[in-house]
C-alpha cells in the first residue's frame, strides 16, 4: 500500500521536501507494519499495537504519517477503518520555543568559518529553515522583501529586509545564483553545511549542543517580536500560527521586558 501511495495523485501534490520527509517517515512505517497484512488493521485491537508504536516513536512524526496513510487507504478502499485516527504524536519537545542566546552566538562565532558564520546570521533573520536557506538565491530578492516558495509545503513566504538583513546581503555580495556559497564559491548542500555547522558545534564552549539551525527559527521570530511586530505579523512570515508566536513572546520577549522594568524601577530608587 505504501508503493501504491507513493503512485497516487495525493503524492504528486506534496513538495519536494514534504515527500522526502514522508519517505523517511513511511521507511519507519514500513520497518514496524510492513508485513502485517491489511486484514489486520481492520481489527479495532490493532490500535493497542498502534499506541504502543507511538510510545516507542515519542517525538516523531512516523506516527501521524501511519494515520496519513492509513486515511488514503480508506479512501481508497483498500480498509474500512483507520485504527490510527485522533492519536496525536507525542511530543519530546516544542522547539519553537527554543532560540539561540546572544551567548550561543558569541560562543560558537569564533568556531566559524566566513562562510558558515554568513550562514548562521541569514538564518537568524530570516527564519529559513536549512534546505531552504541553502537554496534561496539573488533572484528572490528585492528592494524591500525576499519572496520565495518553500520546499517543505510549497508555501510562499515574504521576508522583510530590514536594515541589518540589508547590510549582511550587502556583506555577502552577489548577484545571480544562490546568496551563500561554501568556502569553494559552490552553493551549499544541506547536508554540507549542516555537516560544517556540527563540526564547529562540537568546538564551541559554553555554546548549547541541544541547538540546531533550525531553532534560528524561533530566534527569528523573537527578533521580530522586538522590533514591534504584531504575533499575527511574525505568524505570516514565519509560517507559524499565532498561538506559537504568542508562546515565544511569553518565553523571551515580555519576560525579559518584565526583568528590564523591575531593574530599572530598583534602580530608580536608590
Amino acid at each position: 500500500m505504501i508503493a501504491d501511495y507513493q503512485r497516487s495523485p495525493e503524492w504528486d501534490r506534496l513538495g519536494e521536501r514534504t515527500k522526502k520527509d514522508y519517505r523517511i517517515d513511511l521507511g519507519k512505517v514500513a520497518a514496524k507494519f510492513g508485513t502485517v497484512p491489511l486484514v489486520v488493521f481492520g481489527d479495532q485491537k490493532m490500535r493497542a499495537d498502534v499506541m504502543a508504536w507511538r510510545a516507542e516513536m515519542a517525538g516523531k512524526k512516523a506516527i501521524v504519517m501511519l494515520s496519513t496513510l492509513l486515511s488514503w487507504g480508506v479512501t481508497e478502499g483498500k480498509m474500512r477503518h483507520n485504527v490510527a485516527t485522533g492519536i496525536p504524536m507525542l511530543y519530546s519537545a516544542n522547539r519553537a520555543v527554543i532560540i539561540w542566546t546572544a551567548e550561543d552566538m558569541a560562543a560558537i562565532e569564533p568556531h566559524c568559518s566566513k562562510e558558515l558564520w554568513q550562514a548562521i546570521r541569514l538564518a537568524s533573520m530570516t527564519g529559513f529553515r536549512l534546505g531552504d536557506l541553502v537554496d534561496v538565491g539573488w533572484q528572490h530578492v528585492g528592494l524591500q522583501s525576499i519572496v520565495f516558495v518553500t520546499a517543505k509545503r510549497d508555501k510562499r513566504v515574504v521576508i522583510p529586509v530590514f536594515a541589518e538583513l540589508r547590510k549582511l546581503l550587502d556583506e555577502i555580495g552577489g548577484s545571480e545564483g544562490t546568496i551563500l556559497k561554501n568556502s569553494r564559491g559552490q552553493a551549499w548542500t544541506e547536508s554540507g553545511l549542516g555537516g560544517v555547522f556540527q563540526k564547529a558545534k562540537a568546538k564551541a564552549a559554553g555554546f548549547n549542543r541541544e541547538l540546531r539551525i533550525h531553532d534560528l527559527r524561533g530566534t527569528y521570530a523573537t527578533w521580530l517580536a522586538r522590533k514591534g511586530l504584531t504575533d499575527q505579523e511574525i505568524a505570516r512570515i514565519v509560517a507559524w500560527s499565532e498561538k506559537q508566536v504568542a508562546e515565544i513572546r511569553r518565553s523571551y520577549v515580555d519576560e525579559e521586558h518584565v526583568v528590564t522594568s523591575l531593574v530599572a524601577r530598583i534602580e530608580a530608587i536608590k
